[in-house]
């Protein structure tokens, strides 16, 4: 069965993008999927589809066969937990911690406001270099440190699809190393990943192609 699957889905342009005309689409477990499209806005606005955050035109979404409602904001709650998304607009919540940020979510599920960080977490924080900033709040760091936040919390989901978009992943080399030894474990443990990125390190784990040229959506 198919994690995610798009059925009819179109969606009205955003930004300088031409939309998406009407197409169909499925990720299954093990897919690992590179983006090409035309259009920046066009890839950027398959990504938010794919990750719940783009109501459709017309079409449905489908989450392990089950048809999401759009005009039941909450209800797509415990669906966008499962999805890992590394877009452009990926964000910290700006007026709590690192460290809180990290554990919203685990906070909101398993409602218990005296959770601490798994030695899994810590252990990434250690590696991103912001172990030392987890008392911070978004603004009082530097903006890699920020994305170093989002990316732990999203690889730290224990998400069944993985989204990334190559404008977020602005990272200095050696961060960058270590995010991708990151993704070599999500990809190896079979989970469905979509690149939306040119970057050598992620041309590794292609296994299919998806094009977007005028709006149309094409995977050969």
């Amino acid at each position: 069965m198919a994690i995610v699957e798009l059925r009819d889905y179109a969606h009205a342009p955003t930004g300088r993008g031409k939309g998406l005309e009407t197409f169909s689409f499925a990720l299954e477990p093990g897919d690992v999927c590179r983006l090409h499209s035309d259009r920046i806005d066009d890839a950027h606005l398959f990504l938010r589809a794919l990750a719940t955050l783009e109501p459709p035109e017309e079409g449905a979404y489908l989450f392990r066969g089950e048809a999401l409602n759009f005009s039941k904001p909450r209800s797509l709650y415990p669906v966008r937990r499962r999805i890992a998304y590394l877009g452009v607009d990926a964000a910290l919540i700006g007026n709590r911690s690192l460290k809180t940020n990290l554990l919203m979510a685990r906070y909101y599920y398993e409602n218990n406001l005296h959770l601490e960080l798994g030695g899994d977490v810590l252990d990434l924080c250690r590696a991103l270099g912001i172990e030392d900033k987890l008392h911070l709040r978004p603004a009082q760091v530097a903006a890699e440190d920020a994305r170093a936040a989002v990316i732990i919390r999203e690889v730290t989901k224990e998400a069944d699809v993985f989204l990334v978009e190559q404008s977020f992943i602005a990272l200095s080399r050696p961060t960058v190393e270590k995010f991708s030894a990151m993704v070599r474990k999500v990809v190896d443990s079979g989970v469905p990943c979509v690149f939306y990125s040119e970057m050598p390190e992620f041309g590794q784990f292609r296994k299919k192609d998806i094009f977007i040229r005028d709006g149309i959506v094409q995977v050969p």
